[in-house]
């Protein structure tokens, strides 16, 4: 599979122009012969931080905003991952959509560790689908949820065979997103992609180091600064190291004790 990574600057709180981007890079990027691109978190309207543009800014997951990016996916015979502030039944979420080479819809996934001030807007995701793909089984995380071991090894239990992550991660936080991503590649035995926003949104520096990680934590592509959109090639088919094997050599009890201390049976 080819996969492109979009180490994105967006436009804070303008659809219009984010979305001319996101189509005309996927345009760009289907003359590669790049089969999906994945894009940062909240990628449409840029990171919100208040109440006021979270509500000129957020849309439903059937808002005709979304259409063109549907249609260019169509056109070009292209894929991708895209993020944007959902409201739904008046509650708001950070969500990733994924959208085939036809143009539909495969899934969607709403943040569910919420960092810092984002629990005073938005609202939790509680699922963690598994989307069955032209390329294999993928799930979906986004940004904060790459520093929960649970969440990856989650999706590695439920078939995951590569693992997408749009983040909007932010200075002091560079060396959390490096180690993080070799880590919950090298553990889970995956491949992990993520695309990172680059540029400023005051009071935030987001410092890009987008990149894409084998199943044994190998930087296989890295775009350290700068808004810019590189592809690299990645197997589905990995041939994992017998003696290791980590998620069959799991304690199930070990997860019955996790939820007695958190209080979860009680």
């Amino acid at each position: 599979m080819r996969i492109s990574i979009a180490q994105m600057e967006p436009v804070l709180g303008d659809l219009k122009a984010n979305i001319e981007y996101i189509c005309n890079t996927l345009a760009e990027e289907s003359t590669r012969s790049s089969q999906l691109v994945l894009f940062p978190e909240l990628s449409i309207s840029g990171y919100v931080q208040s109440h006021e543009l979270l509500d000129k800014v957020a849309i439903t997951e059937y808002s005709r905003t979304l259409a063109q990016i549907k249609k260019t996916c169509s056109d070009y015979k292209i894929e991708t991952m895209i993020s944007f502030p959902e409201v739904d039944e008046h509650q708001f979420y950070i969500t990733a959509m994924y959208i085939d080479e036809n143009g539909e819809v495969l899934g969607k996934y709403r943040k569910t560790h919420l960092f810092a001030n984002e629990q005073e807007l938005f609202t939790r995701g509680k699922d963690f689908p598994i989307l069955k793909t032209q390329f294999g089984y993928i799930g979906m995380m986004i940004c904060y949820d790459l520093e929960f071991p649970e969440v990856a090894r989650l999706l590695k239990l439920k078939g995951a065979e590569i693992i997408l992550i749009s983040t909007a991660n932010m200075t002091p936080y560079e060396k959390h997103q490096n180690v993080y991503i070799a880590s919950r590649a090298l553990e889970n035995e995956l491949p992990i992609a993520i695309a990172n926003q680059y540029g400023m949104n005051d009071p935030h520096q987001f410092f890009g180091h987008s990149a894409v990680v084998d199943h044994n934590g190998n930087f296989q592509l890295y775009i350290e600064k700068g808004v810019s959109t590189k592809y690299v090639d990645i197997s589905m088919q990995i041939e994992r190291d017998p003696q290791l094997e980590y998620t069959k050599q799991i304690l199930p009890t070990i997860y019955h004790q996790l939820g007695h201390v958190m209080g979860e049976d009680e």
